[in-house]
């Protein structure tokens, strides 16, 4: 319900943020006095409390010529956290969301039902993930989780290398039947990371999550595009998975040259594209870029009846499944490169390994057993 001690006419049909608010008219902004979030965390609680949508204003930003253009950003001296909501919808520009400290999410998602999230651009060199997408209150409909919500990202930016971009961690409720869309993460460290807690947290399931531009070409050799799960995951299942990956390249800015450049020749060798340690998933990916041999996509022991549609693999996959009922379809051909089991004598099974579709291919007929 809405706070009481504010009557309806005084309520603000929409809550703005702007990038000089109050000053410049907006209803929050930068200049909210005591703010350590440039005024958001205040315009969130506000329309929490009032049950209010809100919208961020934006702006053009980024690099031009090669000088920083700052006047679309909001900084975050704290961790921004996103309230529990439902039937509630956030919107706003390609603003840019700086995170200052060395440790710390930038930005966490609480319980959410039925909601529209439009973020810009999030900006974090702290250990911990950039974003931090994880239910822990019994909000919408007194439940702990993400539900039938959409939520739509430019990038999100981790530049400690040993730290996550993005973090969607079911430890306290499930996240389920939802959307995530990516224009991009930039990571050092992790790109992604969907976690059950190792099989002791709840379902991640029946979702859809896209990444158009997986960035990791400012990584230096040790880093993990997608990590799928941990050891021990059993609840992250039957989810829709689209994403590119870029291996590292070294890239960084050149103060003489004024603009990004990368390190050559430059072979990564602990790099990872997708390390799959969850099940029944359905996930079409697109590779570049060089790793040391097996690393595009490796399965894991526990990953089992995955489905990965591959539209290049230029460094190949490590398959180390117990059950070997993963499947990978290329675009391509593979040709002979897919190395044939021992072959057993006529009666005895043979287990192919390989989660290629594969053709046998009898060159010769065989001889009949003593039995036949």
């Amino acid at each position: 319900m809405p706070d009481p001690s504010v009557s309806e006419k005084a309520l603000k049909p929409y809550v703005f943020v702007t990038l000089n608010g109050p000053d410049d008219g907006g209803d929050f902004g930068p200049h909210t006095p005591g703010t350590k979030t440039s005024g958001l965390q205040e315009a969130l609680d506000y329309a929490h409390r009032h049950c209010r949508d809100v919208y961020i204003f934006g702006g053009r930003g980024g690099l031009h010529q090669g000088q920083s253009n700052n006047c679309n950003v909001y900084w975050l001296d704290e961790t921004l956290r996103v309230p529990w909501s439902q039937d509630f919808r956030l919107d706003g520009g390609n603003y840019l969301l700086v995170y200052r400290k060395p440790t710390g999410y930038a930005v966490t998602i609480d319980s959410q039902m039925n909601c529209r999230y439009k973020f810009g651009l999030i900006v974090s060199q702290s250990r911990d993930a950039a974003v931090c997408i994880c239910p822990r209150t019994a909000g919408p409909d007194d439940f702990v989780l993400i539900t039938a919500s959409i939520f739509d990202f430019s990038a999100v930016v981790s530049g400690h290398p040993e730290g996550t971009a993005i973090l969607i961690d079911s430890r306290h409720g499930p996240i389920i039947n939802s959307q995530f869309f990516f224009e991009e993460f930039n990571a050092q460290g992790v790109g992604m990371h969907v976690s059950d807690a190792g099989g002791d947290g709840h379902p991640v399931t029946t979702n859809r999550i896209e990444v158009m531009f997986g960035n990791q070409r400012h990584a230096r050799d040790r880093c993990i595009g997608l990590r799928l799960g941990d050891p021990g995951s059993r609840h992250i299942v039957d989810n829709k998975i689209a994403m590119s990956f870029h291996a590292p390249q070294g890239a960084h800015f050149d103060t003489e040259k004024k603009r990004y450049v990368t390190a050559q020749p430059y072979e990564p060798h602990s790099a990872l594209g997708a390390d799959i340690f969850a099940q029944r998933n359905l996930m079409t990916f697109w590779f570049s870029g060089r790793r040391a041999r097996g690393q595009d996509l490796v399965f894991e022991p526990d990953s089992r009846d995955n489905t990965v549609f591959a539209f290049d693999l230029p460094n190949g996959i490590t398959n180390k499944a117990r059950v070997p009922s993963n499947r990978v379809v290329p675009c391509g051909p593979v040709g002979f490169a897919v190395t044939t089991p021992p072959v057993p004598p006529s009666g005895r099974p043979v287990q192919n390994r390989n989660p290629y579709p594969v053709q046998v291919l009898v060159l010769a007929p065989g001889r009949r057993g003593p039995k036949d």
